[in-house]
């Protein structure tokens, strides 16, 4: 893995910044966001707020795998949105915030996603959402 600069814990770093926000009212949705001591990962599911979250501390193998998905992903040349101009209700919104003291990025999207044209979740942005499960030791349900 390349050298990160960056805050770290031993030799692993560490997020000065993740905010991941997946979903849309009828279908439910995924939080993810880090507090600088683990990760709060909350889940709703067809208009069920009861959001409890989970405090998820990813062990160094975590991070390391992390960080090299995100840099395979490409996720630091993604846009900074990604609006389908067809969009209408029932859409899902995500958004992106990730810094880790060398690289950031702030994207979101209505309804269309890194790597494509049309409202269907992309290869890219699977890959994303998978490399935040794994980071979260598998606990939230896929998209």
């Amino acid at each position: 893995m390349t050298s990160h600069p960056g805050p770290l814990s031993g030799d692993i770093l560490l997020p000065t910044s993740l905010v991941f926000y997946a979903g849309s009212y009828s279908g439910g949705a995924l939080s993810v966001r880090w507090n600088g001591d683990a990760l709060l990962v909350e889940e709703t599911g067809g208009g069920n707020f009861d959001c409890s979250p989970h405090a998820i501390t990813p062990g160094p193998d975590g991070w390391v795998a992390f960080w090299e998905e995100i840099d395979e992903i490409g996720v630091w040349l993604w846009d900074d949105v990604y609006v389908n101009p067809h969009g209408c209700c029932g859409v899902t919104y995500w958004q992106l915030v990730l810094d880790n003291g060398e690289r950031s990025i702030s994207c979101s999207g209505e309804d269309r996603f890194p790597g494509g044209v049309s409202s269907g979740l992309t290869p890219d942005f699977r890959a994303l959402v998978t490399a935040i499960q794994r980071l979260c030791g598998n606990y939230p349900k896929p998209l």
